[in-house]
């Protein structure tokens, strides 16, 4: 039941006067997490981008905010955010979520590249 989730986590959220606090990002990162499953893309791009102003290199949020973004055809900033997730390297990221940022990139470069010659 993501709805209930998200009313839980949001509940949780306004109580927490400290928004840079590691309870109150883990919320934000769940409620992203729900938001996705929900195809609610600017929720997860609102609450992935509240996790990355404190935590920058945030894998989890990094590649869900790309995914929400290129959900909404917002391709340059999913591109940012998956060359991002690729810099830090397969050891850092684990091979599963390393292959689906490099699948990502090269879809993402396809697209712009077809976008831009019309």
């Amino acid at each position: 039941n993501f709805e209930g989730a998200i009313k839980a986590y949001t509940k949780c959220l306004d109580s927490i006067s400290d928004k840079s606090s590691p309870l109150a990002l883990k919320c934000y990162g769940n409620r992203a997490a729900c938001y996705k499953q929900l195809s609610n893309f600017d929720g997860t791009i609102e609450d992935s981008t509240n996790v990355l102003e404190y935590k920058p290199d945030d894998v989890k949020a990094l590649m869900r905010r790309a995914q929400a973004y290129e959900a909404c055809e917002r391709y340059k900033s999913s591109l940012q955010d998956v060359r991002q997730v690729i810099a830090y390297g397969v050891d850092v990221v684990g091979k599963p979520t390393y292959d689906l940022a490099n699948g990502m990139q090269h879809r993402l470069n396809r697209v712009i590249q077809q976008l831009r010659s019309g």
